[in-house]
Order: C-alpha cells, then sequence, then structure tokens
C-alpha cells in the first residue's frame, strides 16, 4: 500500500524540483505555444465574426491571442510546483486592472483564451482543441440567432397618424419589431421602432415608396459603444 504524501512531502519535493530545475524540453515548450497560438487564432477569428459593437478594436483581438501564449508560459512554470504556484499567486494579487470591458461577452473572450492556455500548459491537447471547436461553433450559431442580431432603431415621419399600414410593412422586412415610441402633432406621427434581423435595403426601399413616410432614419445602436 503506497504512503500518502504530506504537505510537508510535497514542499520539500517542490523545492527540489525548483533546485534542480524543469525537465520540459524545448519540443515539449514550443508543442505548447504552437497549439496554443492555433487556438488562440480560432478565437480571434469567432471574435471578430461575432463582435457586436459599434468599433471593432484590435487591440483587445491582439490582447486575446496574447493572454492565451502568456498563460501557456506561466502554467509551464508553475505545473507541478507548489512553491512557484504559491508565489505566483502572491505576484498576481498585487496586480489591479483597471480597463473597463464594455461588452459582457468579451469576459467570455478573455476567459476563453485564459482557459486554452492552462490546457495546453498543462499538456492537456484534447481539452484546449475540443473546447475551443465546440465554442466556435456555439457562438456562430447563437449570432445568427434574432436575440443576438444587431438591433437598429427606425425612426419614422408620418403625414397621418395610422401607422398600422407601415407596420404591416415593416413586419414584412425583420424578423422582430417592437414600438418604442410614438408622436403625434398636428395630424402627423413620429414613430420609433426597435427593429432586429433586418433586410436593409429592402426595408429602406418598400418604407420610402410608401405615401404615408415623409423621413427616414435607421440607427445601428447596442450596449457596446
Amino acid at each position: 500500500m503506497e504512503k500518502s504524501l504530506s504537505f510537508k512531502d510535497i514542499l520539500e519535493s517542490s523545492m527540489l524540483n525548483l533546485s534542480s530545475g524543469a525537465h520540459l524540453t524545448f519540443a515539449d515548450v514550443f508543442t505548447a505555444l504552437t497549439s496554443t497560438l492555433i487556438c488562440a487564432l480560432i478565437i480571434l477569428w469567432t471574435y471578430k465574426n461575432t463582435y457586436q459593437g459599434v468599433l471593432y478594436q484590435q487591440s483587445f483581438g491582439v490582447t486575446l491571442v496574447l493572454a492565451a501564449l502568456v498563460t501557456t508560459s506561466v502554467i509551464m512554470v508553475i505545473s507541478g510546483n507548489l512553491v512557484l504556484s504559491l508565489g505566483m499567486v502572491g505576484a498576481l494579487s498585487i496586480v489591479r486592472f483597471r480597463a473597463a470591458v464594455k461588452d459582457p461577452l468579451d469576459i467570455v473572450f478573455i476567459f476563453w483564451a485564459i482557459s486554452i492556455g492552462i490546457a495546453n500548459g498543462v499538456a492537456y491537447w484534447k481539452v484546449s482543441f475540443t473546447s475551443t471547436i465546440l465554442l466556435m461553433i456555439i457562438m456562430l450559431m447563437m449570432k445568427k440567432a434574432p436575440t443576438l442580431s444587431t438591433p437598429f432603431l427606425l425612426v419614422l415621419k408620418l403625414k397621418s397618424a395610422d401607422s398600422i399600414s407601415v407596420l404591416k410593412l415593416i413586419k414584412l422586412n425583420v424578423k422582430k419589431v417592437k414600438l418604442k415610441n410614438k408622436t403625434l402633432k398636428n395630424g402627423s406621427a413620429e414613430v420609433i421602432y426597435e427593429v432586429i434581423g433586418i433586410n436593409e435595403n429592402k426595408l429602406l426601399s418598400d418604407l420610402d415608396a410608401h405615401k404615408s413616410v415623409t423621413d427616414i432614419t435607421l440607427v445601428a445602436y447596442g450596449n457596446n459603444g
């Protein structure tokens, strides 16, 4: 029956490994970093193709790739060594990140990149590649869902207060429409709709041809700007 290791034994073993150096070869390091780079580039491609904001920031995409690579490097250094692990926790505890994350989905991508870095750092290739491909497919599928499509504000000025025919026309060109505001003045009206999943060119063309519509404004908006 094997003897269980005490905390003292683990600590002494970690000190011995610390003094003797790591047993990683250049091939191990290269394989781990290359695997992380491949996964990180997939994450970056997914982020670009599912981005919902107004202005894409190239720096954030670079950050995702570098965060994954740095995490892999750190995990390879502290893997299996309690002393280095505790030291790393102490060092990171004094770090304060001040950058504001505007979109909650950005947090998901950050954790995704870090988790890939951790998995490849301990040579869990199956976990990193399988989770990367699966999450990429899920994100692309959710991108096509109406709930994640870019919302627009459609502002219309009408000659009459009757907007029923206009609303029917809008419904033919969008997946989802919701009345946000309606203002009546001297027999005319200004109506604001939130529309999702629009056929932009056809919608604007049909509204422009409608006899009651005098002015059309279409504004993209969201929580990312």
